[in-house]
């Protein structure tokens, strides 16, 4: 660093559908923010182009060089291998061992560095969000997928291959439903947004009375709105659910002992209405020695996540710390 100039680091979350990006200052403070349509149809190396473009354009309307930008992070769906800087499986984005560092680097001469998103998610929320306060924590994403990021000691825990995190696929009931990823049972199978649906249809086929019957085409939205309105099918959809993720979370409070768990994506924004079942299975599952030291809460940076910690894991990959 020369002299007391001041430098910033750009987050760029890697969506099926967007591709969100956001330059930040050392402190977190954000000064640029961008969306464009990822169309990974066009190829992994005209995202790479739009990534890049997308650099530029958030370095220009934050006013500064681009030699002030200290780095870039990189925040992919799927399993990803952050030494080579390859997405080795992405099903939102129907990538297969897609280097997609090196086609990045084409573009545009900064350090970059790739992570999982819902793991740099969770180091989002370690330095802007929730977990400004916990040096151990875990974050767990509910959404179409279960996705998560583990916290020790203040740092990401990545793994041997940059794989840790992978909560969705906790094995939570053997020989259970079959997963995306070729298992049975994982918690993602049975507590991700399509299984509450698939849950929610199959009791409504048996003919019980609910107000979800009124929508041919319902959400996991509707689901908890009908919860909210003493439905009882939602009602034990939205239980059954609660204890399927109560049980992974309890496991992960077992073996991690944080002591803070934060819950995000689409799904966490029932607020109690999962909260309070979850918490309750959470605590039925944990040790007892173990409960009375974490909280279970809500993410805070909702859409912004990806972004902050793609930008943080930037930071922290090169040896700076995460203040605000």
């Amino acid at each position: 660093m020369a002299g007391n100039k001041e430098q910033y680091v750009i987050g760029i979350d890697l969506g099926g559908t967007f591709i969100k990006g956001a330059l930040f200052n050392r402190r977190g403070k954000m000064l640029a923010k961008k969306e464009i349509p990822t169309l990974a149809a066009e190829g992994a190396e005209a995202v790479a182009t739009k990534m890049a473009g997308l650099a530029r354009d958030l370095q220009k309307q934050a006013g500064v060089s681009m030699d002030m930008v200290i780095g870039m992070g990189i925040g992919s769906p799927g399993q990803i291998d952050g030494r080579t800087g390859c997405v080795i499986r992405s099903g939102n984005l129907g990538w297969h061992n897609v280097y997609i560092l090196e086609m990045v680097k084409k573009h545009i001469p900064l350090p970059l560095f790739l992570e999982n998103d819902a793991t740099a998610a969770a180091l989002g929320e370690k330095w802007c969000g929730a977990g400004q306060q916990a040096e151990n924590m875990i974050m767990m994403t509910i959404g179409t997928g279960i996705g998560g990021g583990i916290i020790i000691n203040g740092r990401l825990y990545r793994g041997a291959s940059s794989g840790a995190g992978e909560i969705g696929h906790m094995v939570i009931q053997p020989g259970g439903p079959l997963c995306s990823c070729g298992n049975k049972g994982c918690l993602e199978a049975l507590a991700a947004a399509p299984a509450i649906i698939k849950r929610a249809k199959a009791a409504l086929a048996g003919g019980t009375a609910s107000l979800l019957a009124e929508t041919v085409d319902f959400t996991v939205r509707n689901v908890f709105d009908a919860v909210a309105k003493g439905d009882p099918v939602a009602t034990r959809v939205v239980d059954e659910t609660a204890y399927y993720l109560g049980i992974g979370v309890g496991s992960l409070i077992n073996i991690f002992n944080p002591e803070l768990v934060i819950i995000g994506g689409g799904v966490s924004k029932a607020g109690d209405l999962l909260f309070i079942p979850l918490c309750k299975y959470a605590e039925q599952n944990a040790l007892p020695a173990l409960w009375p030291s974490v909280r279970i809460v809500p993410a805070a940076l909702g859409n912004d996540a990806g972004s902050v910690g793609a930008a943080a894991v930037a930071l922290q990959r090169q040896g700076y710390g995460l203040y605000v």
